[in-house]
Order: C-alpha cells, then structure tokens, then sequence
C-alpha cells in the first residue's frame, strides 16, 4: 500500500472510547481518514458521525466488510462482540484494531489469530499502556539491563470514584476480562522472555457490598509466578476517590524502575488547608499521546511506512490465559496453572 495514501479506517462501537479513537483517528492522525461510523444502537453512530462531519453512518457491519474502499476497522464495541467482528474483519481483508480483550476464551483467541494469517492483515490489540512514555521507558530500561534479574513487579488499575454504574449491568468477571487485562499484559510485556505459570487471585464486592451475592465483583489482587522466578501481583479496583490511578513497578538484581502517576503534573498548591494536586479523571485524558502513538503505529504499519511490532493476537491470547486463570482461582480459590488453561 503506498506511503502517499491515507488510510482509509471504519469504526465499529460508538460508545465512549469508540468517541475517543474516532476524534484522534479524525483530528491527530495525518495519514488516516475516518471515512465510517457503524453502531447498531439508534442514533449512536449519527451523533458521532455528525460530531466528526463523518459522511457515512452504518448500523450493520457487513457493509464494512463488502466495501473494498476501506481498508481497516476499528473495533470498539461492548466485549463479547470483540471476537465475530475481528474475525469477519480479517476474512473481508479488513486490517483490524481490536479493543481488549480481543477474545474471551481461549478458543476464541485461536479463531481471531487464524483468520488474521489466513488473510495476511495485521491485527493490533488496544493494550495502550505500552505506548505510554513512562512506561516504553521503563520497558527500555528492563531490555538494557538496567533492572538486572526481574525479580519482583507490580501493576495496578484503579478507576477513578465514586462509582455509579449498575452491578446488575456489569458481566461476570469484568474486572478480570476487561480491567486487569491491561495489568496482565503490562506485567508479561515487563518481563520479556518469561512465561506466566502460575495464579492465585482473590476477588470480592468491597465497592457494592450489597451486590455481593450476585456474584458482582469489584475490587481484585491477583499473584502471578513467571518461569524465570519473578513474582507479580496485579490489582484494581473500581472506585479511586482521588483519581484515575495507573501504576507499575519492576524490581531486580540492579535496580528499579517505576512508571505512572495519579498526578497530571509535578505542581502542588500550598494553601491554608495544606498541600493539593490535581490529578487525572479519565483515561482518555491521562493517555491521550498514548492512544495517538498507538493509532499512529497501526496507520503507519498497515500504510507500509514501518514494521508491525505492536501488541498482536499472540499477545492478547497470552494475557487472556492469565485472566482465566485468575477467574478459575477465584472459582477454586485455589492456584491454577497457566499452561492447563493456556491450552483450552
């Protein structure tokens, strides 16, 4: 595909983060072009699209696959629609950015990554956090051997409060598929070259107590053990008064690094009740360059402009095994090797 085009890019879910990417993909990116907004819910994709001046609105995605003018797909829908739409995608030719989780078993993970070398697209997986600077900075210090020998690490995902969603409308294990699947993948992308073998997590409903018994759960710590020794633990919770909270930390022979800030910058406020910071709301505000830096590197690649190194399928059915993990040692409480679920 040449260089001199711009692609040419569909999305799929216009919710909230669909809003997001569609506004950087229209406003950041030089060389893409959102050219379609589809959403099945009434009236979803029209205010976006309008938002955008985005000429075409589409409520079934067959469009998209029949259409040989666009040439990617966005997919940002609700979670279970993740695996059909990245596999139809792939099948029509479509190069395809799917948000996480990208599958939610095993089996599904398979059907996406085969459809992607059947067609030969690329396939990028929204796990942003690795296109952030602090923490690419501190992957680069792990890869320089700056760290030493891996021998602790630490990743944590705590959304900003209070929180007012619905327990009742929240699926089953969204803190492990959908929350500590970035913590997942943060912790195995940290520690490059060793393999998760072992989980233990436990889980409860400290936010919403009160839905306890319909199994919502809401707050989370979860312990991983890699093959070459390191020891992890991965956390979140849903209801961080003070702000949106994302953090991580490596710990070796030599040294340690650590990536992530509740504060938007450095200042604080001295007053007459004491010292204050502002600090970051939503992850569309903390992660801005982050979500840009991933589009840009999807665009370029698909364009041809640069190799594809990003967060690929393999990556994704890597941190959805520790997630079943995770889930199956909350159902047994009990430890649960990665290479039985890894192998479902």
């Amino acid at each position: 595909m040449s260089s001199k085009k711009k692609l040419q890019i569909a999305l799929i879910g216009a919710g909230r983060i669909g809003s997001s990417h569609a506004e950087i993909i229209d406003r950041r990116l030089h060389n893409a072009e959102l050219v379609a907004v589809a959403d099945p819910a009434p009236g979803a994709a029209a205010r976006l699209a309008d938002h955008l001046e985005c000429d075409r609105i589409i409520t079934d995605p067959a469009e998209v696959w029949a259409d040989p003018g666009i040439d990617a797909v966005v997919i940002a829908s609700p979670a279970r629609f993740h695996t059909p739409l990245a596999e139809s995608a792939a099948r029509a030719g479509k190069h395809v950015f799917c948000e996480k989780p990208m599958a939610l078993s095993i089996a599904e993970a398979e059907r996406v990554i085969q459809a992607v070398k059947d067609s030969g697209v690329h396939l990028q997986v929204g796990f942003n956090r690795r296109w952030d600077r602090a923490f690419a900075a501190g992957r680069d210090a792990v890869d320089k051997g700056q760290i030493g020998e891996v021998q602790l690490m630490r990743s944590l995902t705590r959304d900003p409060g209070p929180w007012g969603g619905d327990p009742a409308k929240v699926p089953q294990w969204t803190i492990f598929y959908e929350t500590l699947i970035h913590d997942f993948d943060t912790l195995l992308w940290l520690n490059p070259g060793a393999r998760p073998v072992e989980v233990f997590a436990q889980a409860d409903a400290l936010v919403r107590p009160d839905a306890r018994a319909s199994g919502h759960l809401d707050t989370a710590v979860v312990t991983i053990r890699f093959d070459n020794g390191a020891l992890a633990v991965a956390e979140a919770n849903f209801n961080a008064l003070y702000g949106y909270d994302i953090r991580g930390e490596v710990f070796g022979n030599k040294g340690m690094v650590t990536m992530g800030d509740v504060q938007k910058s450095n200042l604080k406020l001295f007053g007459a009740q004491g010292i204050s910071a502002d600090t970051w709301r939503l992850d569309t505000q903390e992660f801005a360059d982050a979500y840009t830096a991933q589009f840009q590197h999807f665009t370029d690649a698909c364009l041809g402009i640069r190799p594809f190194s990003a967060p690929t399928g393999r990556d994704a059915r890597a941190a959805l095994a520790v997630a079943l993990a995770a889930i199956e040692s909350v159902k047994h409480n009990a430890p649960v090797a990665v290479e039985r679920i890894a192998a479902l």
